[in-house]
């Protein structure tokens, strides 16, 4: 950069979905939710996928599962069977992966509610979470994965994905804190503050893809009351691949009302697949 100095703190990109990518500056590689393609099934029909493979990866170390549903664990396998990197995931989550997945038990790498834990690279801190409302008691929930996964330890999976939720901060070998937030608050905002306020929030539209009333409003009124400096959203693909204008117009709604609240955090727009750095600059004012 002309005239100031910038320290690189990380590259990351949003690839679909809960599914991010990050590469940390020892090289060490973290993927989140792995979903970037269709499957057989036809149950994603509706999603136009970036274009990319598991060879696109480049490598993968560690895997973090925020929960267990399809569009969640949709390329859990490949990303395995190619990469075998330490899948990071609630302990609930443990035996029914490994039976599905045919994974190696010492892959996997069961964490808890409230738990301090150390990587390369970087030390992730775990926070209980829930999944946004599924009124589906379980008989239904089984049928219905069922008729999408005839092998009935991918359906176990799927009804349990509503169960075990983490969400997590990260604070990498330089010092960035990242929050990533899948689903409902769940304290988080209170979490947040103070000496644990992150610099940059990954987090999930406050509700499902059907519904889009007020989403820019509530959305940015939780952001102001977490007060940081960086917020990416996360799984809005279905209004991207179906409704481009108005997921454009969300973060410009967004932005318009954390400045008219005197906010200085902003919403990061990303195109998904892209890489970007996330750095600490110090820049001449004019």
């Amino acid at each position: 950069m002309a005239d100031g100095t910038v320290s690189k703190a990380f590259s990351f990109r949003w690839i679909n979905g809960q599914c991010f990518q990050f590469r940390f500056n020892n090289g060490i590689s973290l993927l989140t939710d792995p979903w970037y393609s269709n499957d057989d099934s036809g149950m994603f029909n509706h999603i136009k996928f970036p274009d990319i493979t598991v060879d696109d990866l480049g490598n993968v170390d560690y895997v973090f599962l925020n929960h267990t549903h399809p569009d969640h664990i949709n390329n859990l396998q490949e990303v395995m069977d190619k990469y075998h990197p330490t899948v990071i995931t609630h302990s609930g989550n443990v035996l029914e992966l490994m039976k599905a997945m045919n994974a190696v038990t010492t892959d996997m790498y069961p964490v808890d509610y409230e738990g301090l834990y150390y990587f390369d690279g970087f030390v992730m801190e775990t926070h209980h979470a829930t999944h946004h409302s599924m009124p589906k008691r379980l008989p239904q929930t089984l049928q219905a994965a069922l008729k999408e996964y005839p092998d009935d330890k991918r359906a176990t999976l799927d009804w349990m994905g509503g169960t075990f939720n983490t969400n997590f901060v990260l604070t990498t070998d330089n010092g960035m804190r990242v929050a990533f937030i899948g689903g409902n608050d769940d304290g988080m905002i209170q979490r947040l503050q103070g000496p644990n306020k992150p610099n940059i929030i990954i987090r999930n539209k406050m509700a499902s893809s059907a519904v889009k009333d007020n989403v820019a409003e509530n959305f940015a009124e939780w952001f102001a009351q977490v007060d940081t400096q960086m917020l990416i959203p996360m799984h809005y693909e279905t209004w991207l691949s179906n409704d481009p204008e108005f997921a454009e117009n969300m973060i410009k709604d967004m932005n318009r009302i954390m400045e008219e609240k005197g906010k200085a955090g902003r919403v990061a727009p990303m195109i998904r697949g892209k890489w970007y750095t996330l750095n600490l600059s110090i820049v001449p004012e004019d």
